[in-house]
């Protein structure tokens, strides 16, 4: 499985340098260049295919992205014929015990604890969505190290870079823990003939600059000055269009009471843009407030309740206070508060988030005052805040993790509406060529 002909250089490069530090391995590579995933699960591969009791751990940042990768690395590199697999594990069919275990870090790492394993290939490190109190190393220490003692086993922490977080205080510890480290730019992969300077042109243009020399030139990037420098004219839109009677509209609640306030942001997607067109923003606001609050804005804009959703906070009283008067609210996700950051400062400079600056000015303020704080990478200084609370700027976090599955086509309107044989035989088509 480990030849010349299967292997990337990059991959070949990396696994030399795996086996010749005795299995240890810390690898950063450009994000979707270099195939750094796909060498994991070749290692994975290469071990199993051997007809004898082996057991190995492959482990995701999430559940979701575990399941995905099994969809387009295991199924496409594990031959079928030879192996079972699925989302939980592979294995040899002519020798069961010769396994590969797939799991995530995402829900109480220490369940892992307890196995004994020859190989451990932890993908995408440093976008851990661990749990609150856990980090990296906290994990490999506790959780993954001690698997791998009986066995002197393999292990492949592999990863694009996500801001100077865990994942860099592992790095810096490398000889402490007997890691080899590889870290590859994309501009070196252009000097060496791997990428054409025409594609790394044109992925840097099309690519968040501060993005592109996180993910692609693999440098440890510290923000400061302002958070959302992105944030300009062209992302407001004064007066803007109220949603489509056909639209999901999705919310996001940042829950407060005083000084910081309760914050409910209201949005809707159309060809990959999200309009944020309405705010609640108010201090000493109970939930029943704020449920009449939603309920007015939905009224004046002809929404039913059941096109609407709202990603609230982790005040599971005041969500259920919501749901209780039959409200879709679910808890918004919180996990990586700086990769939420990135997204909407990806999407304002691509110009894919515009806000009603006339409907929306505290968020507005947010977006313009928000900076860096200088002694904590990654998160906002709330002490210049003199309003209480980044409210404003905590709901479009929540709202941008939400939005991900929302967007929906405009419905296509039957043409033989008063044709009651035609339009019946136009529905039959459409269901046709939909498949159902």
């Amino acid at each position: 499985m480990l030849t010349l002909d299967t292997l990337r250089p990059l991959q070949a490069m990396a696994a030399s340098l795996f086996f010749k530090s005795k299995g240890r391995l810390l690898l950063v590579l450009p994000r979707q260049y270099g195939g750094k995933t796909e060498l994991g699960v070749r290692l994975l591969y290469d071990l199993t295919v051997r007809p004898f009791a082996t057991s190995s751990l492959f482990l995701a940042k999430d559940k979701k992205s575990g399941k995905k990768m099994t969809r387009e690395k295991f199924i496409r590199l594990f031959d079928q014929k030879k192996f079972a697999v699925n989302t939980e594990q592979t294995y040899l069919k002519e020798c069961p015990t010769s396994i590969i275990f797939q799991d995530s870090v995402d829900k109480e790492p220490d369940r892992i604890r307890g196995g004994t394993y020859s190989m451990i290939h932890w993908a995408e490190v440093a976008f851990s969505k661990l749990p609150q109190g856990e980090t990296i190393i906290g994990v490999f220490q506790k959780v993954i190290e001690p698997t791998l003692t009986q066995t002197d086993g393999y292990v492949l922490l592999e990863s694009t870079l996500n801001g100077p977080n865990g994942f860099k205080e592992l790095w810096d510890k490398s000889e402490e823990f007997d890691f080899a480290r590889l870290k590859v730019s994309f501009s070196q992969m252009c000097e060496w003939g791997l990428v054409t300077w025409e594609e790394y042109e044109k992925v840097k243009k099309r690519t968040l600059p501060d993005i592109f020399r996180q993910e692609y030139e693999c440098e440890w990037v510290t923000f400061r000055g302002r958070a959302y420098p992105e944030f300009d004219e062209d992302n407001k839109w004064a007066n803007m269009a109220p949603p489509e009677s056909w639209q999901k509209i999705v919310s996001g609640l940042d829950w407060g009471y005083h000084p910081s306030a309760t914050c409910v942001l209201f949005a809707y997607i159309r060809d990959g843009i999200i309009y944020v067109f309405a705010e609640i923003y108010s201090t000493h606001q109970k939930p029943t407030d704020t449920k009449d609050s939603i309920e007015a804005r939905l009224n004046h804009y002809q929404i039913p309740k059941n096109h609407w959703v709202g990603a609230g906070d982790h005040e599971q009283d005041r969500n259920d206070a919501l749901i209780d008067f039959g409200l879709t609210v679910v808890k918004a996700d919180k996990r990586s508060v700086f990769g939420s950051r990135m997204k909407i400062k990806e999407r304002l400079w691509k110009k894919t988030l515009v806000i009603d600056p006339i409907a929306c000015p505290n968020l507005v303020r947010d977006l313009e005052a928000a900076v860096w704080d200088d002694k904590k990478d990654g998160e906002i200084d709330y002490n210049i805040c003199s309003w209480g609370h980044f409210d404003g700027e905590a709901a479009l976090r929540y709202l941008i993790e939400e939005c991900s599955n929302v967007e929906e086509d405009e419905p296509v309107r039957n043409p033989h509406e008063t044709d009651v044989n035609s339009a019946h035989a136009w529905l039959e088509q459409q269901r046709f060529l939909k498949g159902t």
